[in-house]
Formats: C-alpha cells, structure tokens, sequence
C-alpha cells in the first residue's frame, strides 16, 4: 500500500486520511484510543473534522499507529507467498516512515537555509546602516565646528 507524504498534507486531508487509514485497519475509535493514550473525547474531536485544529503532539501518536500498527493483520498461515507478502507490507510500512521523517529533515535543512540568509542579509544591512550613521555623525561633528567658529 503507498501511503501519502504525511507531514505534507493539509490538516483536513491529514483527518481524511487518519479516519479512512481507521476503517481500513479495522481499528475501533476506542482501540486507537488505547493505542495512542490520547483520550479518547481528543480522538473524537480530531477525526470529527469540525476543528481541523490539532497539536503536531496530538495528532503524532495517531499517525504512528496508522502507519505501523500491523497487530490486526492476521499472521499468513503456511503459504510462502503469504509470508512474504506481510513482511513486504511491514516493510513498505518502516519505508513510508523513513521517507517521511526524511521529508521532515529536508524542509527544515531549507528552513535553516533560509534563515542563514536572512541573517546574513540583516547584519549586512545593519553594517551598511552602522556605516551611514558613523558618516552622519562625522558630519554633525564638523558642522558643530563650524557653528562654534561662528
């Protein structure tokens, strides 16, 4: 099963997706509950969509369960094929979780990129600033020689 880029997604469809990861799984409201140790009123609030407006801290320990919690899965019986299909879905499952925790660690390389500049324009900026007013201040001084010469 792919999975969509979590942390990318919209609040909205980041709830669309949690409720249908749910059903899919065959999770009750109450057993993800017990699974997340978020209350379980939280859980009904969140995956209500009324307030898409959610804690990463809340929402976190929901979206780790509906990616790896692979208990429901019965286990394949003799089949080697079937065996081989469960370990592939727990793997395609640890890949979803890498891949996402890499797309974290990219943006925020570009956060801290964008800041760097940002700073490095600023002291720029205050340099050029610190520059113009030494310039004004040799200016006042001169001119106050010339007004106490008068």
């Amino acid at each position: 099963m792919a999975y969509p880029k979590i942390m990318s997604l919209k609040p909205t469809e980041l709830i669309d997706w949690c409720n249908s990861r749910r059903k899919e799984m065959g999770i009750s409201k109450a057993k993800l509950a017990s699974l997340t140790n978020v209350p379980e009123s939280t859980l009904d609030r969140i995956l209500s969509g009324k307030n898409p407006e959610f804690r990463y801290s809340t929402i976190q320990p929901i979206v780790t369960v509906l990616i790896d919690y692979y208990e429901e899965i019965p286990q394949p019986d003799s089949a080697d094929e079937s065996q081989s299909e469960y370990y592939y879905k727990t793997i395609e499952g640890y890949k979803l979780v890498v891949e996402n925790k890499n797309h974290i660690i990219e943006q925020a390389k570009f956060a801290y990129t964008k800041l760097e500049d940002e700073l490095k324009y600023l002291r720029e900026e205050n340099s050029i600033k610190d520059s113009i007013i030494k310039t004004l201040q040799d200016h006042l001084a001169w001119m106050e020689h010339l007004i106490d010469k008068a």
